[in-house]
């Protein structure tokens, strides 16, 4: 190699070096959050996000050394610019200013360095080189954490023996009978009725006469085994109680993604599977999906790992398209909703047989919806308010809006249905009332007291499951369908505690 050349590759190598350095200042704030979740979201989800940070970095260095010919100027230069982008919202938490006062702040601070940087002569190597090491000691922390954690917690497949203390037979066809779609439509957070009559004084008659106008049955005494939402949807949809994971994760453990993966692949969908049935997973947000759902931006789900990110940015400060303040932040949320009830509703359309999993956020905050669609902004800024009284209407009216979700959405699936369909309604769990106001013996009430309604054609017997709990939903309908005899379990509800699998059952009254 000629000297030209080899001083052409050093200078390549140390720009790409130089590269480096935006890029860990970028990646610094989404590693940083993703590693204090990681016991709550797959590894998955970082990797759309992350590339992201990547991509940005590069390009403003690009520009940058195009700009001015400079590596480690294009890099320091760059470095500031993913320092003002990125961690405007951390340094104001930090320094504890609204964004009115603290943005015009920022920004000056960012200019007048970007001006130095811009008007200096000086070689900038030192500057690069601390630079470089505060950024690697920055990152390499949550980088370490979370390869010690994802090798430490392997994942679990609904598959595994040591979940289920029992093994459930395999349906069996039932002759020339046509095979009837099966529908789980999940509500998050919807109230049994006497919560509703009781603590909302609303007692949504309407709602309860029009399903049974159209044949559905209400289990007036349903209630969950559990206090959160993706453990009482994967009890349901695997038919059993998660004891299981508690044996095999212990007690203690935080680790809740196998949760979310028993949702995703589930033993009813399993089971079904082999009668000929197609699984349709969908969701108006990420509740029941391991690593991002995929009808779904990221950006629209109030609890994600991108919107959380990005509220962090300076995006926070702005609206429309690709702002992340409040009101942007509702109105994709907004948006997502319409379109998981619209892709429910086309689903109901196409060839069966089928065994639909749906969710919905709603009625659970955010509360953004009026009774009939309309936008609402809550007015109050903390999370005790939304389960607290002055919650209360605003839950109400969003409840009320979702009714009319579920009422054309079961429309639309009777309409559609060549053979009368199983549509099983059924919320995950009660209302999440806020202890303060209510006391916590009553929070924990209202917490397992849900809504469950029932669309059974051409059956008889028992017209809703007993014992009443969710986790029998299913074995319920398994039993009046397709064959089997499986054992009805106990019903039991174990309250939220200082660990997701610390199980203590609780008196339901």
């Amino acid at each position: 190699m000629t000297s030209a050349r080899r001083k052409r590759a050093i200078t390549v190598l140390s720009g790409l070096g130089l590269l480096l350095l935006p890029v860990l200042f970028a990646v610094f704030p989404l590693l940083s959050l993703f590693q204090q979740n990681q016991s709550e979201i797959e590894l998955g989800v970082l990797w759309w996000p992350l590339g992201l940070c990547v991509a940005t970095a590069a390009v403003v260095y690009g520009l940058f050394l195009l700009g001015f010919r400079s590596a480690t100027k294009a890099a320091a230069m760059a470095s500031l610019v993913a320092v003002a982008f990125f961690y405007y919202g951390v340094v104001g938490g930090w320094v504890g200013l609204s964004d009115r006062w603290f943005l015009p702040l920022w920004g000056v601070l960012f200019l007048g360095a970007l001006v130095v940087l811009v008007r200096t002569r000086r070689e900038l190597g030192n500057l690069a080189l601390i630079a470089g090491a505060a950024a690697v000691v920055l990152v390499a922390g949550p980088l370490a954490r979370i390869g010690v954690y994802q090798a430490n917690h392997p994942e679990l497949s609904a598959s595994d023996p040591r979940l289920w203390p029992d093994q459930l037979a395999q349906p069996a066809p039932q002759g020339s009978a046509p095979r009837r779609d099966v529908y789980v439509i999940v509500p998050d957070d919807y109230a049994r009725l006497d919560v509703l009559k009781r603590y909302f004084h609303y007692p949504d008659a309407r709602f309860v006469h029009q399903l049974k106008q159209r044949g559905f049955v209400i289990s007036e005494q349903a209630r969950s085994p559990y206090s959160d939402s993706e453990m009482n949807i994967a009890a349901a949809v695997n038919m059993d109680y998660l004891g299981g994971l508690a044996s095999i994760l212990g007690t203690k453990s935080q680790d809740v993604r196998p949760v979310r993966r028993l949702i995703a692949d589930n033993r009813a969908s399993r089971l079904l599977t082999s009668l000929g049935y197609r699984y349709v997973h969908l969701d108006t947000d990420e509740v029941t999906f391991p690593a991002g759902n995929p009808d779904v931006s990221s950006a629209s789900v109030p609890d994600s790992l991108t919107n959380l990110w990005l509220q962090k940015s300076v995006l926070r400060v702005l609206g429309g398209p690709i702002g992340f303040n409040e009101a942007a932040r509702d109105e994709r949320f907004r948006k997502s909703v319409r379109t998981g009830f619209s892709k429910l509703v086309a689903v109901s359309g196409e060839p069966g047989p089928k065994f639909v999993l749906f969710h919905t956020l709603l009625p659970h905050d955010p509360y953004v919806f009026g009774p009939q669609g309309q936008s609402v902004d809550f007015p109050y800024h903390s999370d005790q308010a939304l389960g607290a009284r002055v919650g209360l209407p605003y839950y109400v009216r969003q409840l009320r809006f979702v009714n009319r979700k579920l009422l054309e959405a079961v429309d639309a699936i009777l309409a559609h249905s060549k053979t009368p369909p199983v549509i099983v309604i059924q919320s995950d769990e009660g209302f999440q009332a806020d202890a303060e106001t209510f006391g916590e013996a009553a929070t924990q009430q209202i917490r397992v007291k849900g809504l469950e309604a029932l669309y059974l054609p051409g059956g008889r017997g028992p017209l809703v499951p007993d014992p009443p709990n969710t986790v029998n939903t299913l074995r319920f309908v398994f039993n009046r369908y397709f064959g089997t005899h499986y054992r009805l379990l106990r019903s039991a509800s174990y309250p939220e505690l200082d660990f997701p699998y610390q199980f203590e059952e609780m008196r339901v009254k």
